[in-house]
């Protein structure tokens, strides 16, 4: 059996040769069999997106014995998905592989970078919770390797798919730090491109241009040409956020400049950085140099989700005066064709809404955004989300209001608005020791820690169908109505605990002393609902002793876990094993009473 320091090293040596820019392993033992020296060059051929040689020296490597058979098992699957271009059939089968290799028990440092494997597959199938939980576990089993940062870039898009900004952009400055350290200028030119796109949509682009422009001034001399095009390229799309014109201009000339440099490159960053090209163009008047210029991206984008994003910018960058009925019957044809939501055809519906509109088809522009909206509800993907949210408010804003509310309630608004009493469970989360972290943060980590919480919570709210009611401060007010309530309300909060316990693990690992240690009270039963207060303020309240003992539980919870009766968790069939029952004195009730605590992993 191979020491587990030598496998460390060899992967060691791989990803440091990597941060070198070297295109071959560097620092392997002379005496090492030549059949390893093989497959770490395999192993640097993949990271570096150098396919070609890689089946040959696989071949060569087929009759390795573990723990190396788990690592080249390892580095097939991580070449296979470089090719898989988002195929739903083949991210299943590597899925399913990646979960045959974990089982096999492989040696640690190969282990780390399974889940680490894992964690990218489930980003690339929009499964961002499970590629947060992979990712977090990759990060606590790596130690000080060299990969560290490109696992916490992982864990940041993940955040950053789930909604969770202030957590995304906060790893991803950590992993610029880390990648400073060891001057892993293509790592930190990858990071610093997340972290503008992530103040791109959150509609920050001067943040994004800042960020940028310390990379670009720190690192460019150190960067490869493709790098630096993809930086532009950001700066680029940032600068048009703007309504700086000499802004628009300075970042149009630097991106031209570097495409001078690619010379005739036939790589997809070239074709990303002639769509922003071509954006510009439009931007300045220059309607037929950005088409030419869209039809040159095409030529190197051949995957069909960003041909529909080079078809919408043909439509959207061609004035609404000049587009032929046939371009738009075209852009919507396609609309049918992707069975994964996609930027381009979020983009094209809105395109479309907006043509209604202006062709005075009111109606018709409300059921397109009907449809947009039932899309991104499927992804859940924030960014969209927000933009169909937006084209909304500006044509029916009580229709938005009340898309909104049905989203987490599974319920018209009408029925939310009635005064009632009904049966629902309740769930209370408060963060643990926020009053002692309140006097020792700076007001704006307060404030943080709170907006990372409630939209780490944002997503599993829709999922279950519960309600927010209140924002307590440090604290959640929540329902859960209608049909299978218990079931959905306890899980809800079981996935909160779940979610911000693996957030407060990756600030732990990443040097903080203060995490987002959650814990959540559960009750079932019936509660008073209704609305409170005027034009200036409303909120929903629900009242009661259901609500109460539900504050109440959650005190008795420690940090990770999930307080509720045993009886709910009886109904709903939960498997209580591991759980802590324990009778506690609450106030209202004459006897102790029975409290099933339930410790969250």
């Amino acid at each position: 059996m191979t020491d587990p320091a030598q496998l460390q090293h060899w992967w060691r040596c791989i990803e440091e040769s990597v941060i070198r820019g070297e295109s071959s392993p560097q620092g392997l033992p002379d005496s090492m069999d030549p059949l390893l020296a093989d497959l770490a060059q395999a192993a640097v051929c993949e990271v570096r997106m150098d396919l070609d040689p890689i089946a040959d020296l696989l071949t060569k490597t087929a009759d390795l014995e573990q723990p190396w058979a788990s690592a080249r098992n390892l580095i097939d699957l991580r070449s296979r998905l470089r090719l898989a271009r988002g195929d739903a059939e083949t991210l299943a089968a590597l899925h399913k592989e990646a979960e045959e290799l974990i089982d096999s028990d492989p040696q640690e440092p190969t282990l780390a970078r399974v889940h680490h494997f894992l964690g990218t597959l489930h980003i690339q199938s929009n499964r961002p919770g499970l590629a947060l939980t992979a990712l977090t576990r990759s990060l606590e089993l790596i130690g000080d390797a060299a990969c560290r940062p490109w696992i916490l870039d992982g864990i940041s898009q993940s955040y950053l798919y789930l909604g969770a900004r202030t957590e995304g952009r906060r790893s991803l400055r950590r992993t610029i730090i880390d990648k400073d350290r060891v001057d892993d200028h293509l790592g930190i030119a990858i990071s610093s491109g997340s972290l503008a796109l992530a103040e791109i949509q959150s509609g920050q682009p001067q943040a994004a241009l800042d960020a940028l422009k310390e990379t670009l001034q720190r690192r460019g001399e150190h960067l490869e040409t493709l790098s630096r095009l993809r930086l532009y390229t950001f700066s680029l799309q940032a600068a048009l956020e703007l309504e700086d014109t000499s802004q628009k201009a300075g970042h149009l000339e630097m991106l031209e400049e570097c495409l001078e440099e690619c010379g005739h490159e036939k790589v997809p960053p070239v074709g990303f950085a002639r769509m922003a090209r071509a954006r510009a163009l439009a931007d300045t008047g220059q309607h037929d140099e950005a088409m030419a210029e869209l039809d040159r991206a095409a030529e190197l984008l051949r995957h069909p989700e960003l041909q529909m994003l080079i078809d919408y910018w043909r439509v959207a960058l061609t004035s609404a005066d000049q587009r032929g009925e046939q371009q738009l019957q075209q852009l919507d044809d396609q609309l049918s064709t992707f069975e994964k939501v996609t930027e381009g055809e979020i983009l094209a519906r809105l395109l479309l809404v907006q043509s209604d509109l202006d062709a005075g088809r009111r109606e018709a522009a409300l059921s397109r955004l009907d449809d947009a909206y039932g899309r991104v509800v499927e992804t859940n993907q924030p960014h969209w989300i927000e933009l169909v949210d937006e084209a909304y408010r500006g044509v029916d804003p009580a229709r938005q209001a009340a898309k909104s509310i049905e989203r987490f309630s599974g319920r018209p608004a009408e029925e939310m608005s009635l005064t009632t009493t009904e049966d629902a469970t309740i769930i209370f989360a408060d963060l643990a020791g926020f009053t002692q972290r309140s006097t020792e943060l700076s007001a704006e980590e307060v404030m943080e820690t709170v907006r990372s919480v409630f939209e780490l919570a944002v997503p599993l709210l829709a999922q279950h169908q519960v309600r927010p009611l209140q924002h307590l401060g440090d604290g959640l007010l929540a329902a859960c109505q209608g049909e299978g309530h218990e079931a959905r309300g306890l899980q809800f909060a079981i996935d909160l605990v779940q979610r911000t316990s693996l957030a407060s693990r990756v600030r732990r690992e990443m040097g903080e002393s203060w995490g987002l240690d959650l814990r959540a009270g559960v009750n079932s039963g019936p509660v008073v609902f209704g609305m409170l207060g005027s034009s200036f303020k409303q909120e929903w309240l629900a009242i009661g002793k259901t609500t109460n003992l539900a504050a109440r539980l959650q005190s008795k919870g420690e940090i990770g876990e999930v307080v509720t009766l045993p009886e709910i968790a009886e109904r709903v069939g939960f498997d209580a094993s591991g759980s802590i029952l324990k009778p506690y004195d609450m106030k209202g009730f004459s006897e102790p009473v029975p409290v099933l605590r339930i410790p969250v992993e």
